[in-house]
């Protein structure tokens, strides 16, 4: 009883892994604002499709085949956000 299960270490790591992606997602939206904040100031619209799909490109590739279409979901989401966050700044 003692023992941590397999599911517990992977759970654990999991854990470690959501802290070290919220700094880095948390850091990323801080750049967003800045990105944000220029593209308010220049009349840039916040979405810019060409750089997101070269963005899409880069990270599925990274990933690889079998993790590609996951990844390729949650950067997607990260962009909504992102774009979100930057069209308040425009406001």
């Amino acid at each position: 009883m003692g023992e941590i299960s397999s599911i517990d270490r992977a759970r654990q790591e999991i854990d470690r892994i959501n802290e070290q992606l919220t700094a880095l997602l948390v850091e990323r939206m801080k750049q967003v604002d800045i990105v944000g904040a220029w593209k308010a100031a220049n009349g840039r619209p916040v979405r810019v499709p060409e750089r997101e799909q070269a963005i899409l490109d880069k990270v599925c590739a990274l990933a690889g085949e079998e993790f590609a279409p996951e990844v390729k979901e949650v950067f997607e989401a990260v962009f909504a956000a992102s774009c979100r966050r930057e069209a308040r700044l425009k406001k």
